[in-house]
């Protein structure tokens, strides 16, 4: 149960951050905070495809709730070990989700901490919690957290 907490918490936190990056973008440029949307909306299926849908629990024990039961909308995968391009497709959506936005919010610097702070508490929560209740073992974080 404490998993499902901090997976559905972590997510919240996420999700509040963007969140707020958009409206402040929209706030300054309706055609920039439409294309941070598009941004938001592509990005999202990709990590959850890139990642989400090769985890071995996604459909059982997904502590992250949403994402795993989302995975049933995308193409099949067969869970197991992360490929190359698979990193590459989570990095890439996450670094583009969490970066462009940043041209906007270093212009108002109480929107930039918080933006930031309100996604590492977010990280740390899947880090520190997430990642520790989850079994699946071709995770990289995962098989780390268990070896310590």
């Amino acid at each position: 149960m404490a998993g499902k907490f901090h997976g559905v918490f972590s997510l919240i936190l996420i999700l509040a951050a963007v969140a707020m990056a958009l409206f402040y973008i929209l706030r300054i440029s309706l055609g920039w905070g439409l294309v941070y949307l598009a941004i938001v909306i592509l990005a999202n299926p990709l990590i959850l495809y890139s990642y989400c849908a090769k985890c071995t629990c996604r459909k059982t024990a997904c502590s992250h709730f949403l994402p795993g039961r989302l995975t049933q909308w995308l193409p099949a995968r067969k869970p197991g070990p992360y490929s190359f391009m698979d990193y590459c497709g989570t990095a890439t959506s996450l670094s583009i989700l969490f970066g462009f936005p940043q041209v906007w919010l270093w212009h108002n610097l109480a929107l930039f901490i918080l933006f930031w702070l309100v996604l590492f508490v977010g990280l740390v929560e899947i880090l520190f919690f997430v990642c520790r209740a989850c079994d699946n073992d071709h995770c990289p974080i995962n098989g780390s957290l268990h070896r310590v």
